[in-house]
């Protein structure tokens, strides 16, 4: 095992899901309840995901965080001629994984689609393209949907955070 290699690895790997579970409870928690205001929240979050890049760091972070986790995975596996799949630490991790993929999912299926949509909603009402009394229907859907979306997010990235930290002690 090479345990630079490792650790590099696992340093990512930490650090990329912090990210992207830090931004994801943020989003979910903070930032979305507060943009329940109208249809001008569609410019706040097309600022935040789009010209302050957000959605682009969070998916960066997801992605280092789940090619980490399975070249760590992969890695362990290999060198213990599968043993550590088949411990109660690799399922525990495997199941991590799982939830962890669940929520990039989740989030590609659901949050991101509406954000672009709401995102996209917030430039034409800033251009006078649509109303506001159509564009207040419109963002509450889109609001609901992303809300939906980085709920079920969160919990599964918490989840997967608990069972990483737990893992080598059951």
């Amino acid at each position: 095992m090479n345990a630079p290699l490792m650790a590099l690895l696992r340093l990512i790997h930490i650090l990329a899901a912090i990210f992207w579970l830090g931004a994801t409870l943020t989003l979910a928690g903070f930032l979305l309840p507060a943009m329940r205001t109208g249809p001008s929240a569609g410019a706040l979050w097309g600022a935040v995901m789009q010209r302050h890049r957000l959605q682009f760091w969070i998916n960066i972070s997801m992605t280092l965080a789940v090619l980490a986790g399975f070249a760590l995975y992969g890695i362990d596996s290999a060198t213990s001629s599968g043993a550590f799949a088949r411990s109660t630490m690799g399922k525990v991790l495997g199941l991590g994984a799982v939830l962890a993929i669940a929520a990039a999912g989740v989030m590609g299926a659901i949050s991101q689609p509406a954000g672009r949509k709401l995102a996209a909603l917030g430039q034409r009402l800033e251009e006078g393209s649509v109303t506001t009394a159509s564009a207040t229907t419109e963002a509450e859907a889109l609001q609901a949907r992303i809300s939906r979306g980085l709920t079920i997010a969160s919990v599964l990235l918490l989840l997967s955070a608990t069972t990483m930290a737990i893992a080598r002690y059951l």
